[in-house]
């Protein structure tokens, strides 16, 4: 099972960007997009090394609560 979480573009290279989400840092490949990408743009990856999609700010800010609140539910459940 994968689970993409949005990264957000820090800065924009050539065919590159350096993204970050929960404070890791990635460089990820941008080939494989269609739209152009600037900082502060929302990502999500494959692989952890190529932007596949770009997506709306409030659609990242959900997905961020709903995997933040799974993952409190899931911590829950172990403890």
């Amino acid at each position: 099972m994968c689970i993409a979480i949005p990264a957000q573009v820090i800065e924009v290279r050539d065919a590159s960007a350096v993204v970050e989400r929960y404070g890791e840092r990635l460089e990820v490949n941008l080939l494989l997009l269609q739209d152009e990408v600037a900082v502060g743009d929302f990502l999500i990856l494959q692989a952890r090394a190529f932007a596949v999609e770009k997506i709306e700010p409030e659609q990242a800010a959900e997905i961020y609560r709903l995997f933040d609140e799974f993952v409190g539910a899931t911590s829950d459940k172990a403890a």
